[in-house]
C-alpha cells in the first residue's frame, strides 16, 4: 500500500522522496509548517531556509511573523525532495523555490509521511 510517496536510496547514502502527486495542495501553519502534497505531508518543526526569486529567507515555524515567504510555494509543484546523508532536507520546486531544513543536529526538525500518520522520519 502506498502512503503517497516512495523512498529511494541515493548513491551517496541520502534518501529521495518520490511523491505520487507532487502538486502542493495545502499549507498548514501551527507550531510547525506542513506542506501537503495530496497524500503526503512534509512537516517542518524547526527554523529553515527558503530561497524565492534569488532572495534567501530564514523562516521559523514558531515565529509566524517570519513565515510570509512560504506562501510563494503555493500553488507549486515539487521537482525533487531529498535528505542528505547528514539528514538535511531539501525541497526544490519547479517554479524555482528551494527550501532547506536542518539535519539531525536538530532533533525532529522535519518529517515526510503519509497523511494517514505513517512517517519516514519521526517527529513528535
Amino acid at each position: 500500500m502506498s502512503h503517497g510517496y516512495e523512498l529511494r536510496q541515493l548513491p551517496d547514502g541520502g534518501l529521495e522522496f518520490v511523491l505520487d502527486d507532487p502538486v502542493l495542495t495545502c499549507l498548514v501553519i501551527d507550531d510547525r509548517v506542513t506542506l501537503r502534497f495530496a497524500r503526503t505531508d512534509v512537516v517542518i518543526a524547526e527554523p529553515f531556509d527558503l530561497e524565492v526569486d534569488g532572495v534567501a529567507h530564514h523562516l521559523d515555524p514558531h515565529r509566524h511573523d517570519t513565515l510570509g515567504p512560504i506562501l510563494a510555494t503555493y500553488p507549486g509543484t515539487v521537482r525533487w525532495i531529498w535528505a542528505s546523508p547528514g539528514g538535511e532536507l531539501t525541497i526544490v520546486f519547479m517554479q524555482g523555490q528551494r527550501l532547506v531544513a536542518p539535519g539531525p543536529s536538530v532533533r525532529s526538525a522535519w518529517s515526510v509521511g503519509g497523511v494517514d500518520g505513517t512517517r519516514a522520519t519521526p517527529i513528535p
